[in-house]
């Protein structure tokens, strides 16, 4: 048998809602690979950026509903979007997942926390052509 790395992936926003601190869980998947799981990550940190941040030409959007936030609020949307773009903090990430640690990113501004986790799942496998794994052959439960 030969271990691979499985990965949970969750995306968690935190932030206040009519004076209770609430959580809600954006995202969740089960990755097959450390690979697939950076993959994902990168796609929910766009998708939330993206959400925070629309563009401004987007059709869906009434002209005038958007307005530019001040420089000294934190750009929650801008750390995401750098992060997605690093290649170098995307192979140290990946780099931590392949060696069995977990890999966390958070960004906050005024509205909130966005987490997003990764922990390594250490599952195995039979080796192709090996046959059944550990256990009784069928046979020798009769």
């Amino acid at each position: 048998m030969s271990a691979v790395r499985l990965c949970n992936v969750t995306v968690v926003g935190e932030g206040p809602v009519n004076g209770t601190w609430v959580r809600v869980v954006l995202a969740v998947r089960q990755a097959t690979s450390p690979d697939r799981a950076m993959s994902f990550l990168r796609r929910q940190a766009r998708r939330i950026a993206s959400g925070l941040d629309p563009d401004p030409r987007s059709g869906w959007i009434p002209v005038g509903t958007l307005v530019r936030a001040e420089s000294r609020v934190p750009d929650v949307p801008a750390e995401l979007r750098s992060w997605c773009r690093d290649p170098e903090a995307q192979r140290a990430a990946r780099n931590q997942l392949v060696a069995g640690g977990e890999f966390a990113l958070s960004a906050a501004d005024h509205s909130g926390v966005y987490l997003f986790r990764v922990l390594p799942v250490p599952a195995y496998v039979p080796a192709p052509g090996s046959g059944p794994g550990p256990g009784p052959e069928p046979s020798d439960l009769r």
